[in-house]
């Protein structure tokens, strides 16, 4: 026995090595990113520009410098976080749900949103968006969880199928109060609120996000030994003394908060929580923690490539960066099922 722990040690060591060594090339590739995504838009800005503007007062900044510091850094900033906020929240919902196909708005949570935030736009009040779409999201997973049985076990199971039913019933009530609703020039704000765009980032979203990911994010990495033991069936995680149902509704409740902190800024933009925690299982190799740490670094890259492309593809217009993520996300969760299709034939 002793034996085969010390011939384990050096195949832990050099795996955390590897480990390590992804990480570090991760982050230098969204450090990477992140400057090179600031330096492409309608206006292409020059690399010592960023050099310029930390060493200029604000009030003496030309026009390149101002679009850097006050238009492409913060939109580029929102991105890596909303990114990497949705990445994670879609991991915690993966595992503790057992459902490869959960994600963020599973649970009605970008439904709930958008109720929100589609109310307050048309009611004119579009400085309390950030705050009505977050209500709107946490309103939407207590009906969640109400539905699921919050004072019974809460199975998985019925936790999916009460959020379809909510995601059904807010998208509706969003229809109704956009089709009742005077004509109003916020419909293109609307619109572009419901397919999910950056284009209106700001200091202020990078605030809203940041603190959001720093408080749930946080949370969600503290409760990784919790997450770990969902790997089990119910009965094995209820046999260690653990409430099941309390567990998986914190863990549930906690997500869906960082979710509708992210959505708040961005809008609904899909398919980043359900395709990253798949493009970062490999990385993984059953550990909770590696899974999330590699989800928050693929998921931040992933969309400030994706509003960078959203922002150059259709110049001088550009798409909803949402419009640009489902494409995405389309495709890659093909070639995932392509791949689980070709490993069990």
């Amino acid at each position: 026995m002793t034996r085969t722990l010390e011939l384990n040690r050096p195949v832990r060591a050099s795996r955390t090595g590897r480990f390590a060594a992804t990480v570090a090339v991760l982050a230098l590739c969204l450090v990477a990113s992140i400057i090179l995504a600031a330096l492409f838009g309608a206006v292409t800005l020059p690399l010592d520009t960023f050099d310029t503007a930390v060493t200029t007062p604000p009030h003496l900044w030309d026009s390149n410098q101002i679009i850097l510091m006050q238009v492409r850094i913060p939109r580029v900033l929102t991105a890596a976080i909303v990114g990497a906020g949705l990445a994670i929240s879609g991991v915690a919902l993966q595992t503790t749900l057992r459902n490869p196909l959960a994600e963020p708005y599973l649970l009605g949570i970008s439904s709930g949103a958008s109720l929100g935030a589609v109310s307050v736009i048309l009611l004119g009040v579009g400085l309390m968006l950030p705050v009505a779409a977050l209500l709107g999201g946490t309103l939407a997973l207590l009906a969640t969880l109400i539905l699921s049985g919050a004072r019974t076990r809460m199975p998985a199971e019925r936790v999916i199928l009460g959020g379809v039913a909510v995601t059904a019933l807010f998208s509706a009530l969003t229809s109704l109060v956009i089709f009742r609703s005077p004509d109003s020039d916020s419909y293109q704000q609307v619109l572009h609120w419901l397919l999910g765009s950056l284009a209106s980032s700001s200091w202020q979203s990078v605030s809203i996000a940041g603190a959001a990911f720093a408080i749930f994010g946080t949370v969600i990495f503290c409760f990784s030994r919790l997450l770990s033991l969902f790997l089990l069936n119910d009965d094995e995680v209820a046999s260690l003394g653990i409430n099941t149902r309390q567990a998986r509704a914190g863990v549930l409740t906690v997500a869906a908060m960082l979710a509708a902190g992210m959505v708040s800024v961005s809008g609904a933009i899909g398919f980043v929580g359900l395709i990253v925690p798949h493009l970062a299982r490999p990385l993984a190799r059953g550990s909770v923690i590696r899974h999330l740490v590699s989800a928050t670094l693929i998921g931040a890259i992933l969309l400030v490539w994706s509003d960078t492309f959203s922002r150059l593809i259709a110049l001088p217009e550009e798409l909803p960066v949402g419009i640009t993520t489902s494409v995405l996300g389309a495709i890659a969760f093909a070639i995932i099922m392509i791949r689980q299709r070709g490993n069990h034939a």
